[in-house]
């Protein structure tokens, strides 16, 4: 056999196999900005909670090597329920098609894609706020904190509402994210907070002051928690001239340092009468225990169990949120109904005390007069577990500070009409969102001449534009990414080992070109 035939022949399989086993070229145009728009932008904005953005193709290059190892641990992005158990409004998981492809973006040398094509970024509101609008500023004069023990504190913030509205969203900008255990929001309709905090010669009052009066309940904060939004013309009512009361748990090691913490509430724009009242709160803790207290002692993990009747009228269930602090392993809720149902709400499978979110049922609950709420939470007080705050382990109680536990779990609801299980109130990312197959090339040729190339890496590209380029060795890996520019190229071959090379480029309309050569010395 002649060596042209040889050649022909061996490029002939090698391309066959390529063609079967290689997938095309992803970009950030068609492939991963939508992945990344979509899963982790709310977070990672300008403004938002995570600690950089995510919006544009340079701000993923430059963190794409962290990136792809916290999406194949599937640390990121959070999202602590079971959706196998129970799914909500808004699921932020990642599929394993998508977790692929990003990481085949990545090996391949994360090509842009067509240059002429300028992704469209996510918008947000006023400093990042992920509200689609913010009608009150709930802030507080900046509070330097005085010491490094652990505060409870509250702020009081005026209101000159000439009649009632009603809050269709919370959202909670922690000033020092790391030292805000929590943060919560209430209704004052008596002036007595008020009263406490002018008192007290710093911003806001604590314990030493008094007590803070709590008319109304609205909403609570706990770290990576996102917006509390309620359905589109169902809210809680905030009276005219009522105070609302923010407080703040403080944890320890933050002395001298300023917290700024915004609350940013929408209302409901709906007449009045239009409007249903919702509620919101905790409703299952200690008092629903069945093998209370809450001790949990050192060098063991620990179950406990909660069950209660918590409503003696019929209610519809709109928002779940568990509760507990470092030394929660996971936590399960369902609930039994008098005629026997029993009724998937939440499993946390892993607790992350960082993230803590407001879960959103796809359509309300139906809670029927007399149902029992049932609950199991895991504690692991050993010293395998890393946020474990006591080394070595010790006995915790139930308690406020960071270092105590709790065993709660928050609802939102309220009262059943008829057919409310079957409103709507949101969906699910399809997990397995298809991507569109880029078109083959038409009449467009990449070609490297001679083939087997014999030192540097001739390439004619007969496209009318630059394009994207990429060059994969046989056995796996990239050797080479850049652009073609029409006519003739040289690629830096330079270090690149014998064999053979699948080159692929991507023309000005998505289409797609690819050339197998064979590169020897």
């Amino acid at each position: 056999m002649s060596w042209e035939s040889f050649i022909g022949l061996t490029l002939g399989l090698v391309w066959a196999e390529l063609v079967q086993a290689q997938t095309l070229l992803p970009t950030w145009v068609d492939d991963i900005a939508p992945i990344v728009h979509t899963h982790c932008a709310h977070c990672h904005h300008d403004g938002g909670a995570g600690p950089f953005p995510l919006m544009t193709y340079e701000d993923v290059f430059f963190t794409a090597n962290m990136d792809v190892h916290v999406m194949q641990d599937g640390e990121m992005p959070p999202w602590p329920a079971d959706p196998a158990y129970r799914q909500f409004v808004g699921e932020n998981v990642l599929s394993d098609t998508d977790v692929a492809l990003f990481t085949e973006w990545y090996n391949t040398g994360m090509a842009y894609g067509d240059e002429l094509v300028e992704v469209e970024l996510p918008s947000f509101g006023p400093e990042g706020s992920l509200l689609e609008g913010v009608d009150f500023v709930a802030n507080f004069q900046a509070y330097t904190l005085p010491s490094n023990a652990e505060e409870y504190r509250w702020f009081v913030v005026s209101t000159d509402f000439d009649e009632t509205r009603y809050i269709q969203a919370v959202e909670v900008v922690p000033g020092l994210p790391a030292a805000v255990h929590h943060a919560d929001i209430f209704v004052d309709v008596t002036g007595q907070s008020a009263e406490l905090d002018a008192a007290d010669p710093l911003p806001g009052f604590n314990g030493n002051t008094g007590w803070p009066t709590n008319t109304t309940y609205i909403n609570a904060w706990q770290p990576g928690a996102l917006p509390a939004r309620y359905p589109d013309g169902w809210g809680i009512p905030v009276p005219p001239g009522a105070d609302l009361v923010i407080e703040i748990h403080y944890g320890p090691d933050f002395a001298g340092q300023v917290d700024e913490t915004v609350m940013n509430l929408e209302w409901v724009d709906e007449p009045e009468e239009d409007i249903r009242t919702i509620s919101v709160g905790w409703l299952l803790g200690n008092g629903a225990m069945t093998d209370g207290p809450l001790v949990i002692p050192p060098d063991e993990i620990t179950t406990f169990h909660q069950e209660a009747v918590v409503f003696n009228a019929d209610q519809s269930l709109l928002s779940i949120c568990p509760h507990m602090h470092l030394l929660g392993k996971s936590y399960k809720v369902w609930m039994e109904t008098p005629a026997g149902d029993s009724i998937p709400l939440i499993d946390i499978p892993h607790w992350d005390f960082e993230w803590q979110f407001y879960y959103r049922f796809l359509s309300p609950v139906h809670v029927p007069a007399g149902t029992v709420f049932k609950t199991e939470g895991v504690y692991d007080n050993t010293v395998w577990n890393p946020l474990n705050p006591n080394d070595p382990p010790q006995e915790v109680t139930y308690g406020s500070l960071t270092t105590d536990e709790m065993f709660l779990v928050y609802f939102i609801w309220a009262a059943y009409q008829e057919g409310d299980e079957e409103l709507v109130f949101g969906t699910v990312e399809d997990p397995a969102t298809a991507v569109a197959e880029p078109p083959r090339a038409e009449g467009l040729d990449v070609q490297v001449s001679p083939n087997p190339a014999r030192g540097m890496v001739h390439v004619h590209w007969d496209g009318s534009t630059p394009v994207q380029a990429v060059v994969r060795a046989r056995q796996g890996g990239v050797v080479w990414t850049g652009e073609l520019t029409p006519g003739a190229n040289v690629l830096p071959a330079q270090g690149w080992s014998e064999g053979v090379y699948l080159l692929s480029a991507q023309g000005a309309n998505l289409e797609r070109a690819q050339t197998v050569f064979m590169l020897t010395r």
